[in-house]
């Protein structure tokens, strides 16, 4: 996929300071993937302005590979650091959700994993609402 494949995959709702990511039914499996998704997302970010966001990440069957997962976890935490208000995860493969929890437990940071979009969009209005 190239970048421009992933245009489409990343959307603002404006009103709310959400950028929503859509990974569902990639699968990532390597490293030169991993990098022109999260290059597109920086670019679109870049274009908006305004370099903060609440991030709503949709992984309903995304795949990540052991040999991009590195890459896809630096990538992720770099973008998080520079224009995340906070981030929430739906959707998510038990085996995907696992290696994420691990990777907060390490990294310190809060994994927030839902099962739904819905579930997902209330702990952003929570996390805004207590901002």
């Amino acid at each position: 996929m190239s970048q421009s494949e992933f245009t489409d995959r990343i959307r603002f709702l404006e009103d709310e300071r959400v950028m929503e990511v859509d990974f569902s039914e990639l699968t990532f499996d390597n490293s030169a993937m991993v990098d022109a998704f999260y290059d597109e997302v920086e670019r679109k970010i870049a274009a908006r302005g305004n370099d903060k966001w609440y991030f709503l990440v949709n992984y309903r069957n995304c795949r990540i590979f052991e040999l991009a997962w590195i890459r896809f976890a630096q990538r992720g935490k770099r973008v998080n650091l520079a224009s995340s208000l906070g981030s929430v995860r739906y959707a998510v493969r038990e085996d995907l959700g696992q290696t994420i929890e691990s990777s907060a437990q390490r990294e310190n940071f809060d994994p927030n994993l839902f099962a739904s979009r819905d579930e997902a969009l209330a702990e952003i209005s929570r996390m805004r609402a207590s901002a």
